[in-house]
């Protein structure tokens, strides 16, 4: 389930944006409109809305970008002359942002056996590739994130210790300037990874703007008997 989506420095976007889906109850307000999850609440629909070109297709991207890169950049490395046709878009009317990283984070959970794991998960990267990545979690009831690993601009900045060690070893190895270490261990099927994979996997942002996405689903969903969908 997501809980927050950040990101900073994308097309019209050149200040950190927020999409945070926990809130606190007010007096009167009914219990089914939120799911109870810890200490916080957490809306189970929200609406972005706004005048045309307010940058409302540009959270969907966002979302999209982000999702894209930590599916498939484990593939990245091998196109290294490449490397600008999948760098982000940054901030498109202020010169000195192009020079700068376009970060992404999101917060979400997923359920396990017995309690359910909050994720918090980041990147930041420019045209030259990765130049910051973190993965945290913790119990749902828990104040407190624990580390599975970070990654710094700085070569030598590798953070491994919440992998299991007859991996590290591998990602050291195997990992490249262009590609996620979640991307990468996900591939050496790496559970860590691969879970978080997975999330953005079946968690897809749609843009119902979009003629071709407005026809896909209408083609996708079951047919009401009678002939109206």
């Amino acid at each position: 389930m997501l809980l927050q989506f950040s990101f900073k420095n994308f097309r019209s976007f050149k200040d950190e944006a927020i999409l945070n889906l926990t809130v606190k109850k007010n007096k009167g307000d009914a219990a089914d409109d939120f799911f109870s999850f810890g200490d916080e609440s957490v809306l189970p629909v929200t609406a972005v809305y706004g005048a045309n070109a307010s940058g409302k297709s540009n959270l969907y991207q966002a979302f999209a970008y982000m999702s894209n890169y930590v599916i498939f950049s484990f593939s990245y490395g091998d196109e290294k002359d490449n490397s600008e046709t999948y760098a982000p878009t940054p901030f498109v009317f202020d010169s000195e942002s192009a020079k700068e990283d376009s970060s992404f984070e999101v917060i979400f959970s997923i359920p396990k056996d017995e309690t359910e794991i909050v994720y918090n998960y980041g990147f930041c990267l420019n045209k030259t590739g990765i130049t910051e990545e973190w993965l945290n979690k913790k119990d749902k009831e828990s104040d407190d994130y624990s580390l599975v690993f970070y990654r710094g601009g700085d070569q030598n900045e590798l953070d491994l210790s919440g992998i299991p060690e007859n991996s590290q070893q591998n990602i050291k190895v195997a990992l490249e300037e262009q590609v996620l270490i979640v991307s990468l261990g996900a591939k050496l099927k790496i559970n860590e990874c691969k879970e978080i994979r997975n999330w953005f996997l079946v968690n897809r942002f749609t843009d119902f703007s979009s003629p071709v996405t407005d026809m896909l689903l209408t083609r996708s969903l079951p047919q009401i008997p009678g002939g109206i969908f």
